[in-house]
């Protein structure tokens, strides 16, 4: 199942006797521990009902856990967080044979199968799950597995609406984006950062009806990506002062040069490939299909490499790369920074 299904089954009371959450995007596995909490444990029973564990408890202790009947009725819920029973790598084989003849992990792999009626269980790990191990094929069996997997570009721009839908606030369109693209240049898209300053735009602009480009651009100055993405939108338009601007807002706030370099020269090297699928004859589409963004990056892409010729591009990622070298080496200062993009803002 993947996590709006096992939230609407949750929803629907569905529960399963167990659950092994798994992966990289933590928003998710938040999400489905407290719809778990919210549909299993009444709010006054979770002082007692509601057992959780920071780290793997002996196993025993965790099957003495599960087989205690709840205080004064109801549920218990049990939850195991940043557990390492289903990682790979973690044992050696003359420690899975132990596990093997330890009476309390096969008490554990029979309650899979036979979870008393007034308890539930949820293992949550960032780590990749070991399918090939035998606790994993139990609960597989007998409960359910999700692998939080992160986001795909292609489905941020859905995410994006619903979350906007649930925090009851309206985002105009060019600003959501300006947040999409933004986010883009992420090497991978992180819900948690997305989510955490959604919340902070919120917070500055709480007696606004609807959030604007110009809010995101001020309120969002200091996140790196969203910078980056106007400095280099400012480049395609050849607005110098406002890139250098946000350039220096951007060191003044702490980030290493190195850092910025790093991010200015992604961007730069997505248009320099985009420049040369275009004059293969490619459509936006089939850039976007290329690089696997989302269509309306690409459409982005191809817009402002249009405004470049290759051979300035080209020269900016060899800056770029000569750049690096100085600043690692303490050859040169972020000045170098400011130069690499006059001489892009130049015709």
């Amino acid at each position: 199942m993947d996590y709006k299904a096992v939230l609407t089954a949750i929803k629907q009371n569905k529960i399963a006797p167990s659950y092994l959450i798994y992966g990289e995007e933590t928003y998710h596995m938040r999400q489905v521990e407290q719809a778990l909490i919210n549909c299993v444990v009444a709010p006054e029973d979770r002082d007692m009902n509601l057992i959780v564990f920071e780290s793997d408890p002996p196993v025993a202790e965790l099957v003495n856990t599960i087989e205690t009947i709840p205080f004064l009725g109801g549920k218990n819920l049990i939850i195991v967080r940043n557990t390492a029973l289903f990682s790979a790598g973690r044992k050696s084989s003359s420690e899975e044979a132990q596990d093997k003849a330890d009476p309390s992990t096969e008490r554990l792999l029979n309650l899979f199968g036979n979870m008393p009626s007034y308890s539930h269980v949820v293992f949550i790990t960032t780590d990749k799950a070991d399918k090939r191990r035998k606790i994993y094929k139990s609960l597989e069996k007998n409960g359910l597995v999700l692998e939080a997997a992160p986001l795909k570009g292609k489905d941020l721009r859905g995410w994006l609406t619903e979350r906007l839908a649930e925090l009851k606030i309206k985002m105009a369109t060019d600003a959501q984006e300006h947040l999409l693209a933004a986010v883009s240049m992420m090497p991978q898209v992180s819900l948690d950062f997305i989510n955490n300053e959604l919340e902070k735009v919120i917070l500055y602009t709480a007696d606004k009806t609807l959030i604007t480009r110009q809010d995101l651009l001020q309120i969002l100055s200091a996140v790196p990506e969203v910078s980056i993405f106007a400095m280099v939108e400012a480049l395609s338009q050849r607005q110098t002062p406002q890139a250098i601007a946000l350039l220096r807002e951007e060191l003044a706030a702490g980030e290493h040069p190195v850092r910025i370099l790093a991010l200015l020269a992604r961007q730069i090297r997505q248009l320099w490939q985009v420049k040369e699928l275009l004059n293969k004859g490619y459509g936006s589409r089939e850039v976007a299909e290329s690089l696997k963004v989302p269509g309306f990056i690409g459409e982005k892409l191809a817009k402002q490499s249009r405004v470049f010729n290759g051979a300035k591009l080209k020269a900016a990622m060899l800056s770029l790369a000569a750049a690096d070298r100085d600043l690692k080496s303490s050859r040169t200062g972020p000045v170098v920074l400011e130069k690499i993009i006059i001489e892009l803002c130049e015709l």
